[in-house]
C-alpha cells in the first residue's frame, strides 16, 4: 500500500487541488478493496436483491421442498434453523420435513456473503385410533383407545369437551395414558338423566413426544328410566 501511495504522490503533486482530491479517492477505493479482499470478498456483501423463493411454505411431513435462489451470487449455501423441525441439504437447497411439528427458517448465503431467509412450517400429522369413537351405556367403565398411527410412544395428553355447552350435566369421561400406543377412558359415575339425555364429547389427543392431535367422539348414553 505504501508504494502505491508513494507512486501516486509523484504522479499527482503537480496537479494542484485536482491532483489530491484524485489522490484521496483513489487511496480510499484502494483502501476500502483491500479490506473486503482480506474477507474474501473483493467487493463485500452487494446491495442488489437476493431472496429465496418459496418466502414461506407448509410442508407435510417425509414430503420435500426445494428452495431456490433469486439474485445473488452462486454457489449457494443452505442451513436449518431447527433440523429436528426439518433438514436441507447444504448445497441444493433441498428441505425434508421431519416428524415434528413447528416452524424452521431456511437461510441462504451466497458467495460474496449477501443473506436470505424463508419460513417453513410443518403441520404434523393427524392421530388416527382405534375405534375412532365410542358409546359408553355404564358408568365407571373403561374403555382403551388404541393409537395406529403417528405417535411418538412418549405418551399423551387430552382435553375433553362436552359439545352441548348448556348442559346441565356436568361430569365428564376420564382420561388417563401411560407412554406406549394407548389410552383409557372412564365414563363418569352417574348416568345423565332422561331429561338431560345423551351426552356427546369431543377428545382431543395430543402425542407428548411430536405434538400430532387426532380426536374422536364419546357419547355417554342416558339413563332410560
Amino acid at each position: 500500500m505504501s508504494d502505491f501511495i508513494k507512486n501516486s504522490i509523484e504522479r499527482f503533486k503537480s496537479k494542484g487541488k485536482e491532483g489530491i482530491l484524485f489522490l484521496l479517492l483513489s487511496i480510499g477505493v484502494f483502501v476500502a478493496c483491500q479490506g473486503a479482499l482480506e474477507d474474501g470478498t473483493p467487493f463485500g456483501p452487494s446491495t442488489s436483491v437476493f431472496k429465496i423463493l418459496p418466502t414461506t411454505s407448509v410442508v407435510t411431513t417425509g414430503d420435500t421442498l426445494t428452495f431456490v435462489p433469486f439474485g445473488g451470487t452462486a454457489p449457494f449455501s443452505w442451513t436449518s434453523s431447527n433440523t429436528s423441525i426439518g433438514t436441507i441439504v447444504v448445497n441444493t437447497g433441498v428441505f425434508t420435513a421431519g416428524t415434528t411439528q413447528g416452524t424452521t427458517t431456511v437461510t441462504a448465503v451466497d458467495a460474496v456473503g449477501n443473506v436470505a431467509t424463508a419460513s417453513v412450517t410443518i403441520p404434523g400429522l393427524a392421530l388416527t385410533f382405534d375405534p375412532t369413537g365410542v358409546t359408553q351405556v355404564a358408568v365407571n367403565t373403561d374403555d382403551v383407545i388404541t393409537v395406529t398411527a403417528n405417535g411418538s410412544g412418549a405418551g399423551f395428553t387430552a382435553t375433553v369437551v362436552n359439545n352441548d355447552t348448556g348442559s346441565t350435566f356436568i361430569l365428564k369421561p376420564t382420561f388417563s395414558a401411560t407412554t406406549g400406543t394407548t389410552f383409557t377412558l372412564t365414563s363418569p359415575a352417574t348416568l345423565p338423566t332422561l331429561a338431560q339425555g345423551n351426552q356427546t364429547f369431543t377428545i382431543t389427543v395430543t402425542d407428548t413426544g411430536n405434538s400430532n392431535k387426532g380426536t374422536l367422539t364419546y357419547v355417554f348414553q342416558a339413563d332410560t328410566v
